[in-house]
């Protein structure tokens, strides 16, 4: 199958689901229109499941890119949603320099990663998650976003909403004040 097939399906899954829907929903609607072939272990199998996961962001990179330029539309790429948005112009829907976006369209990238770099990639993100907070993180997370030290998930949560969603990029807001309100929340909610 054609990658503009591939494209073609994922465009009519995502225009089934206007509310968004997860890259493991969509991997799997893809497997049962047989658009995809899925191995039995691809979920369980680290290497398998990167290779599935770049190739799919690597189709949603492309069509966003391919719907942003033809004005169509906008798509909001994550893991946990996967959304088509209508277009707004003068919108910046389309970050040129997002380092994910040049990640994943860079088939040299998954042609180049081996096993034990996917396996190099978990145990970072482990040990990331395990680490404690140092505290002048903390300090810098909570200035960002403008919060007390008492601060609780729910008052971190509300005040990353408020800003992210002044600040993403597809709202015309600024990339880089975005990516550090993004990394506070992360910061801040490593302990909860």
């Amino acid at each position: 199958m054609s990658d503009s097939e591939h494209i073609r399906a994922i465009v009519r899954i995502l225009e089934a689901n206007p509310q968004g829907v997860s890259e493991f929903a969509l991997l799997k609607s893809l497997q049962s229109d047989n658009i995809i072939h899925l191995d039995p272990d691809t979920f369980t199998d680290s290497l398998k499941l990167f290779q599935t996961h770049f190739l799919l962001f690597h189709h949603l990179y492309s069509l966003r890119d391919e719907w942003h330029e033809a004005g169509k539309g906008s798509l909001s790429i994550h893991t946990l949603s996967i959304q088509l948005r209508p277009y707004v112009q003068g919108d910046a829907g389309l970050v040129l320099n997002d380092p994910l976006r040049a990640y994943y369209l860079d088939l040299n990238e998954l042609a180049k990663t081996e096993a034990e770099d996917v396996e190099r990639l978990l145990h970072r993100f482990w040990r990331g998650l395990s680490q404690p907070v140092q505290s002048d993180e903390r300090q810098q997370a909570l200035s960002i976003l403008g919060l007390e030290n008492d601060a609780d998930a729910s008052n971190i949560q509300k005040a990353w909403r408020q800003q992210a969603m002044a600040l993403h990029p597809d709202r015309g807001g600024d990339a880089e004040q975005f990516k550090q309100v993004c990394w506070a929340k992360d910061v801040l909610t490593k302990r909860f």
